[in-house]
């Protein structure tokens, strides 16, 4: 009815942020609107999203890869997943390389999978190969 003032409230999902109005309401707080005319608000929602970020350490050289895609270390060694996101770190030695291991999220020498629930650090470690010494 003309007149009436209407309050909303936007109330995200569990993996979802507010990100605002738009329309006859702005911001991001509660929206009021009084009826004096037909009215018209949007309200805009954001996945949550946490940055995964690899570094590498060592001697020697090698690359990093995730599944889901979006980390390649060489070129890019951080990607913003979806909360709940489980992500698959693949290392592999260059020529004269070998992977000896995770740190930081991950540990030990085999695979490297980091549910998203926070954002996370993980370093790869890579040792060039020593040739035995001469007979």
């Amino acid at each position: 009815a003309g007149g009436t003032q209407v309050t909303l409230t936007a109330r995200p999902g569990s993996n979802s942020t507010f990100a605002g109005w738009s329309g006859a309401c702005k911001g991001t707080g509660t929206c009021q609107v009084t009826m004096s005319e037909a009215r018209s608000v949007t309200a805009y929602f954001a996945t949550i999203q946490h940055l995964l970020s690899v570094s590498k350490s060592g001697s020697g050289s090698g690359t990093v890869t995730s599944s889901p895609a979006g980390v390649d270390c060489g070129s890019s060694c951080s990607h913003a997943f979806t909360v709940g996101t489980q992500v698959t770190l693949t290392a592999k030695g260059s020529l004269l390389s070998h992977f000896a291991g995770w740190s930081g999220d991950c540990s030990g020498t085999g695979g490297c999978t980091v549910t998203m629930s926070q954002a996370r650090s993980v370093t790869a470690q890579f040792n060039r190969f020593v040739p035995p010494p001469p007979p």
